[in-house]
């Protein structure tokens, strides 16, 4: 879950973990990531499977969607960058980071790649299937 766009100003100082070096904005947020954020379409690379939307949120919907190349299942969660008017990309980066750094963990869902397109962002991750949220 991102909470709301926080606003501060855009002071960054540096933090360790676990051997990482990483930069935060002065409101605590992450803002490095090492996954590339692909502009290309995302209906060029995967499907939607009809009917089965497995969240809804405030700022988000996640479905299930099959990569056309290798026919594997993923579960897209697409993300508004602007919430009441403001732009809340850096809390999306942050997740995403957040998320990067616990890849190591078997019980955070891994994240396979991130989209951009005009109004949201888009973080295809591994689909957990017969789970609950």
């Amino acid at each position: 879950m991102i909470p709301e766009c926080p606003r501060s100003s855009e002071t960054r100082s540096r933090t360790r973990c676990q051997g990482a070096e990483l930069t935060q904005t002065r409101s605590g947020l992450l803002s490095e990531i090492k996954t590339p954020i692909k502009t290309e379409p995302f209906n060029e690379h995967y499907s939607l499977i009809p009917g089965k939307e497995l969240g809804r949120g405030k700022f988000a919907v996640v479905k299930k969607y099959v990569e056309k190349q290798t026919g594997k299942e993923y579960a897209a969660k697409f993300m508004r960058k602007r919430r009441k008017g403001q732009d809340c990309r850096l809390e999306i980066v942050h997740e995403i980071a957040v998320l990067e750094l616990a890849t190591a963990s078997p019980w955070v869902i891994n994240l396979h790649q991130v989209y951009e397109t005009a109004s949201e962002m888009i973080l295809v991750l591994e689909y957990a299937a017969g789970g609950d949220l």
